[in-house]
């Protein structure tokens, strides 16, 4: 747990022995598993009889691109299975070609005489110059949206594993058998793999003589929300569940998980904040974030980090994009932010758009479970850090099921309503009344088949989408959180609190809506106030002025 006594306590620091099976219900009288398909094969279309590996990497001007294809090709079980997406930001003028020089690898391990660069037709290379390279953020937002094309042309299905990690890596013998072995003793088909991933000198290594492994579970603040270094995990017999801490350098899972959550485009020029704001999405989604208990994939960081240029998009920076892009990312987590940049309306479209929030959880139930005060920027909510053992939280699946990739319109908005186990959906306010009308109208009408009169209709409403905010704020105000700030009419940008308005919909106003006995005192105040000023007139300061007008002229009329 690390050694940080004085902001967790003697009990949030050291080692504590890990229970798996607490994470499955433990002796919670509500507990529940995470969800696993029973025929997890009944998933696959008819088409395909097994699931292919989409690896993502986002490359900058990096020399040890093609040397990570070389290494994952030649180092697979199934290499035939694997398609790689590759965002290659290069200057063509100076740097490598990442696929060319793999190539040439390949031919000079002369692996096949008669092909000349083997597995080549399954990686696709997104060009785009160097110059025009805006962070790792937006680098891998361009591969999302690669990924989501290739699904809408049928080359890639929800069932098939993606794998996002770093251009700069090596692997262990057979790693891509390795990693779906591991990702399937989760037990939960909405699990994520991810960590910040063991140095390439540790390849083959059995760290310590116990298996440790990094094991993130820490955050810290600066201009938003930053995942803070890792702790370590030995000796797991499997994937252990984490607080919803999310790293970009290693992340491993089915592809459901990565085109219902695809990495945030808008956020150019931005380092600090895109791997808790993702972790937030995924977990709101219906993920659940593991640690990987073996180290199949590294990171070389020693050749990466000290070649010169390998942050250069840097040079690219655009200061107000980078605020705007902080903003944007704090906005959907409610992080305090000082800039106004987002207006009340924006933020709630945005945290329902493409790249929104999830709607399987609350943001209010990720504050409870990661254990951090993202509204007031403190790294816990009680003095306890949760990179021990923790519950999975439950929650409703789509009732589409796993497969289904929600749809959203040219801007962004969702097309569909919230279904009724969603987050966003409050069945209080659907409301069903009965009209008369002499021309009944097609939208948004049932009509009832054994309805004797043909004029009488039942008018079904539009379900209303209230925040999670409302659903969940009185919890939360008897846990220190300010009610009013949580359930406030604004939303309120600068140093304070963001958060949804309320849309308090067929609320009546007025006093006759009071108590009668308010209403009874209401009057009496207002008849009190009026016999007080007509009691009081003529002995204020105007009266006086008037008497003294009059001895001095001796005349009233001249007042």
């Amino acid at each position: 747990l690390g050694h940080d006594e004085r902001t967790y306590g003697k009990n949030g620091i050291d080692w504590v022995k890990y229970d798996p099976e607490y994470e499955c219900g433990g002796d919670a009288l509500d507990g529940q598993c995470p969800h696993i398909a029973k025929k997890s094969e009944s998933l696959l279309p008819p088409e395909r009889k097994k699931r292919l590996i989409n690896v993502a990497i986002a490359s900058y001007r990096d020399p040890l691109c093609p040397v990570t294809l070389f290494n994952m090709f030649t180092k697979a079980k199934n290499p035939s299975d694997i398609r790689v997406y590759v965002l290659q930001q290069n200057d063509p003028e100076v740097d490598v070609n990442c696929l060319d020089k793999y190539c040439e690898m390949m031919q000079e391990k002369a692996l096949k005489a008669d092909d000349p660069c083997p597995f080549a037709e399954n990686v696709n290379i997104h060009h785009i110059h160097a110059k025009d390279a805006y962070g790792p953020a937006y680098a891998r937002g361009l591969i999302s949206a690669d990924l989501s094309n290739a699904h809408d042309e049928g080359k890639l299905i929800p069932q098939d594993y993606c794998l996002s990690m770093d251009s700069h890596m090596d692997f262990e013998p057979e790693f891509d058998a390795k990693l779906i072995d591991m990702w399937n003793l989760s037990k939960n088909e909405y699990a994520v793999l991810s960590t910040y991933v063991a140095s390439t000198e540790q390849l083959g290594v059995n760290l310590n003589g116990i298996n440790e492994v990094p094991h993130l579970c820490m955050v810290v603040f600066t201009s938003s929300v930053r995942v803070h270094a890792t702790k370590c995990a030995r000796g797991l017999t499997k994937p252990k569940l984490t607080n919803a801490v999310w790293g970009a350098g290693l992340s491993f899972s089915k592809c459901h998980a990565e085109l219902k959550v695809p990495v945030d485009i808008h956020t150019p020029h931005i380092f600090d904040g895109e791997e808790f704001n993702r972790a937030a999405r995924f977990w709101t989604h219906g993920y659940d974030i593991y640690t990987p208990h073996r180290v199949y994939v590294l990171h070389n960081y020693k050749d990466s980090q000290s070649r010169a240029g390998h942050s250069g998009w840097m040079s690219n920076k655009d200061t107000t994009s980078s605020t705007d892009s902080s903003v944007r990312l704090n906005s959907l987590i409610d992080v305090r932010t000082f800039s106004d940049n987002m207006k009340v309306e924006e933020v709630k479209r945005f945290k329902r758009s493409r790249y929104g929030l999830g709607d399987r959880r609350s943001l209010d139930q990720l504050i409870d479970f990661s254990g951090i005060d993202l509204r007031h920027r403190r790294v816990s909510i009680d003095g306890k850090n949760r990179c021990g053992n923790i519950q999975w939280v439950p929650f409703e699946e789509h009732p589409k099921g796993v497969n289904f990739i929600p749809k959203f319109d040219a801007n962004e908005d969702p097309i569909d309503f919230p279904d009724v186990t969603s987050v966003w959906y409050e069945k209080s306010l659907v409301k069903i009344e009965v009209k008369k009308t002499a021309k009944p109208s097609v939208s948004n009408v049932l009509v009832q088949n054994n309805q004797k009169d043909p004029t009488e209709i039942a008018v079904v409403h539009e379900p209303v989408v209230v925040s999670s905010a409302q659903k969940h704020g009185v919890l939360h105000a008897g846990k220190g959180y300010n009610a009013e700030s949580i359930l406030g009419k604004n939303l309120r940008v600068d140093s304070r609190i963001l958060m949804e308005p309320a849309r308090l919909l067929g609320r009546q106003h007025g006093i006759t809506h009071l108590p009668l006995f308010v209403q009874f005192f209401s009057f009496l105040l207002v008849v009190g106030v009026i016999s007080s000023v007509v009691i009081t007139r003529g002995t204020g300061r105007g009266a006086r002025r008037k008497k003294n007008l009059i001895a001095r002229n001796g005349n009233e009329k001249l007042v």
